[in-house]
C-alpha cells in the first residue's frame, strides 16, 4: 500500500490495539444506568476538557518510524517542538495543533521566530477558516517524512460524544489502578454508521475496496471524575472477503495529572498498518506501515493577543 499523508484533524476516529476488548471480571460492576450516567459525566468532561486545554502549551518530542514491506524499519526521525493550540483568528471556535519546530534529529532549525511571524501575518490575511487552518497544518507538518496525525491532543474520547452515542455499544469491563488512581474500564463497539465517524474509503486499494470501516476501543475512566486517564482506540476494516475485521490504525493515549485540576496528554502511540499484501489464503492483510510516538513534558500557559493578532513565545514548561 502506498505511502500517504493521513488527515485526522477532527472527526476520524479509530480504536485500539492488540489489547483484548473481552469484558473482564471485576467487582462491583456497574449497572445499566450507573453505567449510562458514567459515560455521560465523561462527555461532558470532553468538553470542558477542550475548552480548558486551549491555551496550555508543552514541549513535545516526536518520533516517526516507517517500515517497508518485510516490516523492517526503513526510516525514522525525531522531531523537537513546542506544541501550541492555535485559535482561528477569522473564528476562535476552532483550532488545531501548531507545532513550533525546534531541532530535527538533533539540529537546530533556523530562522523559527520569523517562519512563526510570516504564518500568523498570512493567516491574519486568509479569507477563509479552511485556508488559515491549513497553511498552519502545512507548516507544522514540514518534518514528519510525509505521515501527518492532526487534532491528536484536542479530540479523545470521540464515540463518547453527544452526536455519536448511539452509534455505540458501552460495556463495562472491570477496574483497574492507572499511575495510583481507581479507574473503570469501559469497552465500546460501534454497532452502527454515523456520520460523526465518515469514512472515505476511495483512497484504499483495490483489495480493501468495499470495506466497511467500523471502530471499537477501551477508555479508563477516573472513578472520581470520570476524566479519561487512558484510551485504546482502533479503526477497523471489514472487506467483503475477510472474514474477520483488519486493523487499519491504532491509537494509544495516556494522560497525567497537572496543575491545571485537569488531565492533560503524557504520551500519544499511533500505529497504521498502511502497507497490504495478499496473505497465502489469498485475501488481503495490512501490515505495520508507519508508528508515530509523541511524548510531551508539563504543560504551562501561554498569552495571545488578539489587537495584533502576534503570539507571545512558548513559556518554558
Amino acid at each position: 500500500m502506498l505511502k500517504r499523508i493521513i488527515y485526522l484533524l477532527a472527526f476520524l476516529s479509530l480504536v485500539s490495539t492488540g489489547v483484548s476488548f473481552a469484558q473482564q471480571p471485576a467487582q462491583p460492576e456497574l449497572g445499566p444506568a450507573e453505567l449510562k450516567d458514567l459515560v455521560r459525566r465523561a462527555g461532558l468532561g470532553m468538553s470542558e476538557y477542550k475548552i480548558r486545554f486551549k491555551d496550555l502549551t508543552a514541549e513535545e518530542d516526536q518520533k516517526v518510524e516507517e517500515y517497508d514491506q518485510q516490516g523492517k524499519l526503513q526510516k525514522q526521525r525525531r522531531i523537537a517542538s513546542d506544541l501550541v493550540i492555535y485559535q482561528s483568528q477569522l473564528d476562535p471556535t476552532q483550532m488545531v495543533e501548531y507545532r513550533d519546530v525546534k531541532l530535527v534529529d538533533g539540529v537546530a532549525v533556523k530562522k523559527r521566530e520569523a517562519r512563526l511571524m510570516s504564518l500568523l501575518n498570512k493567516s491574519a490575511k486568509a479569507d477563509s477558516v479552511k485556508k488559515e487552518l491549513d497553511r498552519v497544518n502545512r507548516e507544522s507538518s514540514r518534518y514528519d517524512l510525509g505521515f501527518s496525525f492532526y487534532g491528536m491532543t484536542l479530540y479523545q474520547g470521540l464515540p463518547l460524544q453527544e452526536n455519536a452515542l448511539d452509534a455505540f455499544k458501552f460495556t463495562f469491563a472491570g477496574r483497574e489502578q492507572v499511575d495510583g488512581h481507581d479507574a473503570i474500564i469501559v469497552d465500546y463497539q460501534q454497532v452502527s454508521q454515523t456520520p460523526s465517524f465518515a469514512f472515505n474509503p476511495s483512497s484504499l486499494p483495490s483489495p480493501l475496496k468495499g470495506s466497511e470501516a467500523l471502530h471499537r476501543g477501551r477508555i479508563w475512566l477516573d472513578a472520581e471524575t470520570a476524566q479519561i486517564r487512558r484510551e485504546v482506540r482502533e479503526m477497523t476494516l471489514q472487506p467483503p472477503s475477510v472474514n474477520r475485521p483488519l486493523v487499519f490504525t491504532r491509537y494509544e493515549f495516556d494522560y497525567a495529572d497537572s496543575r491545571f485540576g485537569f488531565l492533560t496528554p503524557k504520551r500519544i502511540v499511533i500505529t497504521n498498518n498502511s502497507r497490504g499484501r495478499t496473505g497465502a489464503d489469498k485475501k488481503p492483510e495490512l501490515l505495520l506501515g508507519v508508528k508515530i510516538t509523541f511524548d510531551y513534558g508539563a504543560f504551562s500557559r501561554f498569552e495571545v493577543e488578539t489587537p495584533d493578532a502576534s503570539l507571545d513565545p512558548p513559556a518554558k514548561p
